[in-house]
């Protein structure tokens, strides 16, 4: 029985291993034509950089490689493979960084890279906090004057060269129409643009409340809006930020008395009592927001008249840790480069 197997195995023995060294002939060129080796750009990634670094030129976008595998999945798998930097071969100045790896690439595909490195220049950028002034044109009515203003935030940050920041004393906000205006409204400007290299940090929206008011003399109950809260006491080391900046007054007096003389004459204040620790590195106390009442001072030309209501009685004031400016004093009133068009903040 096995003899005549194999009898029937080795029968015509030559013309099967002829069959079988064809078939494998055509294996072998039908798996080479699946096979793709391609060079492509695969984008790079670089790693986000602290605040006061910045790339000062735009680095190379992509580097080449060398792709090798099955057609389907090297055209596939292509658009998701990037060159990965590790952060830490990133230094001041201008380095050849290394390509650490190529990620995205799947099982079965090999990838060569052709360029081993990318040229990297890093620059230092400082920040320097400057005040926002806004600019005015027209008048309001007769019988009408614009009493103060109140712009939020007040100051802005600013990133650039040190050199180019020293320029800086304060931003400008473009101007504001105060004709045929009878009664206190707010607006939204934006923050112009500033030279090239100096860029804003944070948003560019800027909000301005203004007060407009009637010039007359009343006597009795009246209410007067738009007092600015001052934060009593800060720490110097941290920044306040109040969930209300203005208050409304009811008051009643005897004598005849002009709004003006309420709004320049009474101050509203809250306590900012919190302070920062420098050894244990935190704000103290820890419990936030500070919830505070108001309290309304009076200059001596208005002790005569009774506060009946403030609006609101309390509010709440949530601290941060200043942020630190090696640069310069951001109220430095020395030269400096503005946006045309400005006038001293008239915040009475």
């Amino acid at each position: 029985m096995i003899l005549k197997l194999f009898g029937k195995l080795v029968r015509n023995w030559k013309a099967k291993l002829v069959s079988l060294i064809i078939a494998s002939i055509f294996y072998v060129n039908l798996q080479n034509s699946k096979v793709l080796i391609k060079t492509i750009n695969v984008p790079v990634d670089y790693p986000k950089l602290s605040g006061n670094l910045s790339y000062s030129k735009n680095p190379e976008k992509t580097i080449p490689v060398r792709v090798e595998g099955l057609k389907d999945v090297v055209n596939y798998y292509s658009q998701f493979m990037k060159a990965v930097i590790d952060p830490e071969d990133v230094q001041l100045g201008v380095t050849e960084v290394p390509i650490k790896k190529i990620v995205g690439v799947p099982s079965g595909v090999k990838v060569t890279k052709l360029k081993k490195t990318v040229p990297v220049e890093i620059e230092s950028r400082g920040l320097k906090v400057v005040p926002l002034e806004v600019t005015f044109e027209g008048a309001p009515p007769a019988n009408f004057e614009k009493l103060t203003q109140i712009v939020s935030p007040p100051k802005v940050t600013l990133s650039g060269k040190p050199q180019d920041l020293e320029k800086f004393t304060k931003v400008l906000l473009p101007e504001i129409s105060l004709t045929d205006k009878k009664e206190p409204f707010a607006k939204t400007v934006r923050i112009p643009d500033l030279p090239k290299g100096i860029n804003v940090l944070g948003s560019r929206d800027v909000t301005v409340n203004v007060n407009i008011i009637p010039l007359s003399y009343k006597t009795g109950e009246q209410t007067a809006a738009g007092i600015p809260i001052v934060c009593s006491g800060l720490d110097g080391k941290l920044d306040a930020e109040l969930s209300e900046e203005q208050v409304a007054i009811r008051y009643f007096s005897l004598k005849p008395i002009r709004s003006a003389q309420i709004l320049t004459g009474i101050t509203a204040q809250v306590p900012c009592n919190y302070i920062f620790d420098p050894i244990k590195n935190k704000i103290i106390p820890e419990l936030q927001p500070q919830v505070a009442k108001v309290r309304i001072i009076k200059n001596k030309d208005l002790k005569g008249i009774e506060i009946l209501q403030i609006s609101p009685e309390k509010i709440e004031i949530r601290y941060k840790v200043k942020e630190q400016n090696p640069e310069a004093d951001p109220t430095d009133d020395g030269t400096g480069m503005e946006v045309p068009g400005a006038i001293p903040s008239d915040r009475s």
